[in-house]
């Protein structure tokens, strides 16, 4: 757990104001790159998985985990057909991302190594929750299921190294933690 998400006692109330801010224009930006693709062959990425993975590599679970239920809502609602699971879903995925990353950031000296295998953690203990919403709760047939599953993983390392280009540059959760 980051030093901003120990406790409403541990940080100021400037600190625990830019905390808030950080976790809503990540929510907000998660929400208008859901509007734009990337068409990669057959497939079309999206990267409103970008704030989220950051918002969980730079400041911890709790954030990451509300960046991902709030900053789902454009794309789980816009869907041809909504999928309100989206929203739960994202918000597992921030949320894993900050707690493995928490535990694991000191296993290498280069910060890369630990911030890509937080997501694909996450990402492997997601995955159960996606396959079983996407077919049981939405109706959807494996075959896209699997597919869209590929094209998660691929989103979700894209947003890892992005993320990683920032944060190798500015720590984010010091600058936040300031008072």
């Amino acid at each position: 757990m980051s030093a901003t998400e120990a406790g409403s006692t541990m940080i100021g109330k400037p600190a625990r104001t830019r905390l808030i801010a950080f976790v809503a224009v990540m929510s907000a930006l998660s929400n208008v790159l859901a509007f734009f693709v990337i068409p990669a062959g057959a497939v079309t990425l999206h990267l409103i998985q970008l704030p989220i993975v950051f918002a969980g590599l730079a400041v911890g679970a709790v954030a990451g985990g509300l960046v991902g239920f709030f900053g789902a809502f454009t794309m789980a609602f816009t869907l041809a057909k909504p999928n309100p699971y989206l929203t739960l879903g994202n918000a597992i995925l921030g949320f894993l991302i900050g707690a493995f990353y928490a535990r694991i950031k000191g296993w290498s000296r280069k910060p890369i190594v630990p911030q890509v295998i937080s997501v694909v953690l996450a990402y492997v203990v997601q995955a159960p929750y996606v396959y079983l919403t996407d077919v049981y709760g939405m109706g959807m047939p494996q075959v896209i299921v699997v597919s869209i599953m590929g094209v998660l993983l691929i989103e979700d390392l894209i947003s890892a190294l992005i993320s990683h280009l920032i944060l190798y540059r500015i720590d984010v959760g010091a600058v936040l933690a300031q008072d």
